[in-house]
């Protein structure tokens, strides 16, 4: 289990172009998924709405605000995650979540006491934030079959959510994830050594 860990952290890589005559399996969308709604969220609240986007013509128009990104189109599928932007403790989706989970009320009461004083602006990059848990396990769940995949943020985020036609006074787009197979072999990765990156205190 561990090697098999390691051997998909070493596969994946940010994929620039695809295959596109190499379609994934409905089988593996749902197991890429999958790796996303059972991913971890500030209080359990599931922040993300996992958008697959198949319709050819969006995809053109969102690689267009996306400076022309080629894995946007030769993708076999795209996704958009997006995060909640409704997130105060009198929401309904929040009641909705705490009435599914059972919350007892001094957990709502925590929960409305860390969340609610605080500003639209703050509350919506804690939301995004959650969306990028659910993206690793994504990449990460497709790498350990051999799915390629390529986090984007380089893109027209407001245009991008005009051309998808979500509602954005419930949610906002902070990364597109297109998922395929790679149409050219990986480059050597180039990576710090451990010992750079952790300091024991």
């Amino acid at each position: 289990m561990r090697n098999d860990f390691e051997k998909a952290m070493h596969f994946r890589h940010a994929t620039k172009i695809f295959d596109t005559s190499k379609p994934m399996s409905e089988e593996d969308l749902t197991f890429i998924l999958e790796a996303g709604r059972m991913s971890p969220s500030s209080f359990g609240m599931e922040h993300w709405q996992f958008f697959v986007i198949r319709d050819t013509a969006m995809r053109e128009a969102i690689k267009a605000v996306a400076w022309n990104q080629p894995q946007i189109t030769t993708a076999s599928e795209l996704i958009a995650i997006g995060y909640k932007k409704r997130v105060r403790s009198s929401d309904p989706y929040i009641q909705s979540e705490f009435n599914k989970f059972g919350y007892p009320d001094y957990l709502r009461d925590m929960y409305a006491q860390w969340i609610d004083p605080r500003s639209n602006e703050t509350l919506e990059s804690w939301s995004a934030c959650q969306v990028y848990i659910a993206a690793a396990n994504m990449m990460s769940a497709a790498a350990s079959i051999g799915i390629d995949s390529c986090p984007i943020e380089g893109f027209d985020r407001i245009a991008t959510e005009k051309i998808m036609g979500i509602d954005t006074l419930d949610f906002g787009i902070p990364l597109l994830i297109p998922f395929g197979y790679r149409l050219k072999e990986q480059q050597p990765r180039l990576r710090s050594e451990l010992s750079e990156l952790v300091t024991y205190l």
